[in-house]
């Protein structure tokens, strides 16, 4: 078990603090550095507590009228909540809230040291703490929040995509919801010929296996979000999207020229499930691997 994911079996879960379990919950991944939980909640009143993670609140699901009384870092407000409005609790930091009509809204739970790794890495900051917010509406935010949670629904196994969703958050937190605004650091040129070969030659020979983006920034000596950085302005790609394109025209090949089943194909090529690779297909081929292979015949 990985270091991030031993201390989120000792970190409690929000839902702790809420009348019962969530929905759906990202704890039983291998997702690094941060928790998603989904729920749907009757009207209720949390005790005051405080998180020992960075906790970002997304609401979902807003019937009209959504009435709420917050009290957040000794600042009390009453407010009327609309969907894409997030509320950001930085750790440690006191919350009580209290609604009065049945809502859904994600948590994210976000580890502080990750939140500390990619402003070393990206960004060139005075300081890194995050300051509370009350409720505002951040599109982004509220994007990333769905995006992770859709990727949960369908399994939660593309690493890579939900590093990069991650990362993106995080960056996104340091630069809107820091006690200093970070600054990005400038990363021009892209890859170098020789390192572009070294790791997409790489991927190929490795496509079958669970790629991160620290096995891939790992092979040239880069942090991740650098890494990551660097890739897309060689490719026009993030890495994770670089992926997928690989993995379907593997996936179209053995179609192709071989006889295996559908789900060894998969797996073959590192999809996680039959499903997993149907939906990719259809997202990006605008057909299945079955109609595709009908079409070969």
């Amino acid at each position: 078990m990985g270091h991030d994911a031993a201390q989120d079996s000792r970190t409690p879960s929000i839902a702790a603090i809420l009348p019962s379990t969530p929905l759906l919950s990202s704890r039983q991944t291998n997702w690094q550095g941060i928790t998603l939980e989904y729920f749907r909640y009757p009207p209720h009143a949390t005790p005051e507590y405080a998180y020992p993670k960075h906790k970002i609140a997304i609401h979902t699901h807003v019937p009209q009228n959504l009435q709420v009384e917050r009290r957040l870092d000794g600042q009390f407000q009453q407010e009327q909540v609309f969907e894409e409005q997030v509320i950001v609790v930085p750790a440690n930091v006191t919350h009580q809230v209290q609604w009065d009509q049945t809502s859904e809204f994600l948590i994210l739970s976000l580890n502080p040291e990750l939140l500390k790794q990619v402003a070393y890495e990206a960004i060139a900051p005075d300081r890194i703490d995050l300051v509370p917010y009350l409720p505002k509406p951040d599109p982004l935010v509220h994007q990333l929040g769905i995006a992770l949670k859709e990727e949960l629904v369908n399994g939660g196994g593309d690493r890579l995509y939900v590093e990069s969703l991650v990362n993106c958050l995080a960056m996104h937190l340091l630069k809107k919801y820091a006690a200093n605004p970070a600054r990005l650091r400038p990363f021009q040129g892209g890859l170098s010929q020789p390192k572009l070969r070294q790791v997409t030659d790489y991927i190929e020979a490795h496509l079958e296996q669970d790629l991160t983006l620290a096995n891939l920034a790992d092979l040239l000596e880069m942090s991740p979000c650098y890494f990551a950085w660097l890739f897309k302005q060689s490719t026009g790609l993030a890495p994770h999207q670089y992926l997928v394109q690989r993995r379907l025209a593997r996936a179209q090949h053995l179609l192709k020229h071989s006889d295996h089943r559908i789900a060894e194909i998969a797996a073959a090529c590192g999809f996680s499930s039959q499903s997993h690779l149907t939906r990719l297909f259809r997202k990006h081929l605008n057909t299945t691997p079955k109609a595709y292979r009908a079409t070969l015949r």
